[in-house]
């Protein structure tokens, strides 16, 4: 091994080791060891005990899913759109991005591109690694089913690859962003092959159209087949081949089959390996950019006459400028929120989502009245997953600013006031995300509202979700904010986007999450549902805004006190007991 890689590796292996040694020293503090001790608990019941009980009693949902006809194709195609995010929206540049500490040492070091580009592979392995391990015991299925380890390998190869192509397409839009027409040229042709195979799966379920809505009139399951089959057409299955190829290994029944599929996915993987080693040549440029980018952030949001950011064409443009007088504390909420429109696509995405989501409401309801209800379930359960998965992705509140404790204990405000302020912004931007679901129920409304038995009920209905949804989403975030202040060292601060590699991690915190916010709701819920039952009868439709009133009301009041406790305890937080941004 050549000098520089064995230094890296040093540099690694002893940063690693004296991290971990400093988390375990957190033990000594009574609130570390309480939460290991209830974390060891919880992990050993999700990871252990339930699916041996489940496996036990034959009921496996996660095995039973894959086990389904529709699980492989639709698993495809959902992958496939949701990698069009990292070309259609920006990139995740946060995939190039190195430490101030790495660009100083590693860049002009005696290190070629290729090296740097292995470098930041290898960095992913360890949250790979860790995924693997979840996902391994969560998809563990009956005795006829592919071995752990077996699982565990075709698991490798597709968060690999996924981790390759994020990395892949994060180069290729910077530098079709940053360098206009070489960067451009050097895009064509990975854009070309995934916009192609995005527009074979649009041309597979579009070409089936006809039989889709027949068999919408069916029922659910006939639906489900349809689309199933509509992607088993020629031009949507070629398209679709290589995230096929990715999935069949982890859907193996045995391992006979598991051996059958495994070079396919082998193949997949090094193709990407060799793509993203042909752009090692902008790898360097295109990583000092998101480098530069991120050390931005915290600057940029201080520079005098408003936050400046950067535009898609590379033009400066303005955020709004924040008033000169008023609440102190409204400025931490004003840059959380600045913060957020300029370093994500926040804004162009809730544009798009509207057109978009528009567009599709009136499509399917002048396809037939049975798919626009099978649409407007489909944005109601989108809904639902953005409650619950969305506080995890949007990060502009103190799991970014903890890392830079010493400044915001330099604020002459209140930990309470703080708290509150850090959370307000993140609730108020996640809050428009999921009102902006409901355009559809309103515009199936107003070209259809005959579907509707009770016209009244309807904007009531919305009017009480509209009020429900900020005080769940406050709650949520609390939550998660709360986590990162009680356990700064524990908790994964910074605002970058984790990729598909960390799913088995965000699917455990998002139980653990979504199992406390249940114990919050229980009064609120409680209250709401007695006030449906005592004033049905003499407000008629009215009685649902009320409950929806009332039952956000009360999870005000009891995350009031919260906010104040974290306060106190944000005041006696030591700028030591905060690591940096990870």
């Amino acid at each position: 091994m050549t000098g520089p890689a064995s230094a890296l590796r040093y540099l690694w292996v002893r940063s690693t080791a004296n991290r971990l040694r400093m988390q375990i020293k957190r033990v000594r503090n009574p609130r570390y060891a309480v939460a290991m001790l209830v974390g060891l608990l919880y992990f050993y019941w999700i990871l252990i005990y339930n699916p041996r009980a489940s496996a036990a009693d034959g009921v496996n949902p996660f095995a039973n899913l894959m086990n389904s006809g529709f699980a492989l194709p639709l698993a495809s195609a959902l992958l496939l759109f949701a990698l069009a995010r990292w070309w259609l929206f920006k990139g995740d540049k946060s995939a190039l991005a190195f430490s101030p500490a790495e660009v100083q040492f590693l860049f002009p070091a005696p290190i070629s591109r290729r090296g740097l580009v292995h470098a930041k592979l290898l960095r992913s392995q360890a949250a790979i690694l860790i995924n693997i391990m979840i996902w391994s015991v969560l998809l563990r299925g009956n005795a006829a089913s592919a071995h752990g380890w077996q699982r565990g390998i075709a698991l490798w190869f597709l968060f690999s690859t996924l981790s390759l192509h994020r990395l892949g397409a994060a180069i290729v839009r910077t530098n079709a962003l940053e360098h206009e027409r070489a960067g451009q040229r050097r895009s064509i042709i990975p854009a070309a092959i995934f916009l192609l195979m995005l527009s074979g799966v649009g041309y597979g379920v579009f070409s089936q159209w006809t039989a889709i809505t027949a068999a919408t009139e069916v029922g659910t399951k006939a639906a489900l087949q349809a689309v199933v089959d509509s992607l088993a057409q020629p031009v949507a299955s070629w398209a679709l081949w290589p995230v096929r190829a990715l999935l069949r290994p982890v859907f193996a029944p045995n391992a006979t089959t598991w051996l059958q599929l495994l070079p396919f996915s082998a193949l997949v993987f090094a193709l990407h390996y060799l793509w993203v080693l042909r752009l090692d040549a902008s790898f360097e440029e295109a990583a000092l950019e998101a480098t530069q980018m991120r050390a931005e952030l915290v600057k940029n949001v201080r520079t005098a006459g408003g936050v400046r950011k950067r535009s898609t064409k590379g033009k400066i443009s303005r955020i709004p400028n924040l008033a000169a007088m008023g609440r102190p504390e409204i400025a931490i909420t004003w840059k959380n929120v600045a913060a957020a429109m300029r370093g994500t696509a926040w804004r162009a995405q809730t544009i798009v989502f509207l057109i978009g989501l528009t567009a599709f409401a009136v499509f399917t309801s002048t396809q037939s009245e049975k798919m626009a209800n099978v649409f407007l379930g489909l944005c109601a359960a989108w809904g639902g997953m953005l409650v619950i998965f969305g506080p995890m992705g949007m990060r502009f509140d103190l799991r970014q600013d903890l890392p830079r404790l010493a400044l915001l204990k330099a604020y002459p405000l209140s930990g309470a006031r703080i708290v509150a302020a850090e959370i307000a912004g993140v609730t108020l931007l996640h809050t428009v995300s999921i009102w902006v679901l409901m355009v559809v129920p309103v515009t199936l409304f107003i070209i259809n509202p005959s579907s509707f038995d009770n016209k009244l009920q309807l904007p009531v209905l919305l009017a009480a979700i509209a009020l429900v949804i900020p005080a769940v989403n406050a709650l949520m975030f609390t939550l998660h904010n709360g986590t990162a202040l009680l356990f700064p060292s524990w908790v994964r601060l910074g605002t970058e986007q984790r990729g598909f590699e960390t799913m088995g991690q965000g699917l455990l915190t998002m139980l653990a999450t979504t199992l406390a916010a249940a114990v919050a709701l229980v009064f609120p819920v409680g209250l709401a549902l007695l006030t449906l039952w005592l004033g049905s009868t003499a407000l008629g439709p009215l009685s649902i805004l009320v409950a929806a009133l009332l039952g956000a009301s009360l999870l005000f009041a009891e995350l009031w006190p919260v906010i104040f406790w974290l306060g106190s305890v944000f005041d006696k937080t030591e700028i030591t007991d905060v690591g940096t941004a990870q």
